[in-house]
């Protein structure tokens, strides 16, 4: 006679670490099986606990998800950034680490990508998720515009405007990322970041102009009086 199968043991834990550990089983669901992946029951079955325990930490599936798209988002920001400064560098060659990290192997991992395909996706129907879009582009643009203020102060640079200079690098990079991704025979990474590198020497050159700050006139001295 077979063995009847026993439901798995769930183990109490603090809500904060539950919530961390659903977070997780989110994003392992996600990059295994896509957009099959948001379901309730997969999820659960990634972190072994039941879709209820699921609905008691979070009001809903988009929630969690939202959840895990911040956590991810900004896990690989800040791992980005500690590789730009993790030593005393110049801010060139902190644009250069910072160019490097983003086309470190574990960011073109294929899974990766069809997770944040899956984000994409979901940004024009849920208003979470869209929020979270927009807060981490906000972080991740203004990384970039520290970036490259501490470069703008350098010898010889010409004073650009550090935002929109921001907007536009990001778009490089993030151009360069998904072709790598969808594509790794495309280019290899060490030729993404000399196309990055190259954009920083157009720019330290002056060739953006739409991205050079206006020079303030000096303004019209008062006639003297008698």
């Amino acid at each position: 006679m077979a063995r009847e199968r026993q439901a798995p043991k769930f183990r109490r834990a603090p809500p904060s670490i539950r919530r961390e550990a659903l977070i997780e089983a989110t994003l392992a669901s996600l990059r295994k099986h896509g957009h099959e992946g948001l379901s309730v029951r997969r999820i659960g079955a990634e972190a072994g606990v039941s879709p209820g325990l699921i609905n008691h930490h979070f009001p809903s599936v988009w929630t969690l998800v939202a959840a895990a798209y911040e956590t991810l988002s900004m896990s690989l920001l800040e791992s980005i950034q500690r590789r730009a400064r993790e030593s005393d560098a110049s801010p060139r060659e902190r644009l250069r680490r910072f160019y490097q990290a983003s086309f470190a192997p574990a960011l073109l991992d294929p899974g990766l990508f069809n997770t944040w395909l899956v984000f994409w996706s979901m940004t024009s129907h849920h208003a979470q998720v869209r929020a979270v879009h927009d807060r981490t582009y906000a972080a991740y643009r203004e990384a970039l515009e520290s970036l490259l203020g501490e470069l703008r102060r350098g010898d010889g640079v010409p004073r650009f405007k550090p935002r929109p200079a921001a907007i536009a690098l990001s778009a490089l990079l993030d151009g360069l990322w998904i072709e790598a991704s969808i594509n790794p025979r495309t280019f290899r990474p060490a030729e993404a970041v000399a196309l990055c590198e190259d954009w920083t020497s157009a720019l330290c050159a002056g060739a953006f102009p739409s991205l050079l700050a206006a020079r303030r006139s000096p303004r019209p001295r008062s006639p003297p009086r008698c």
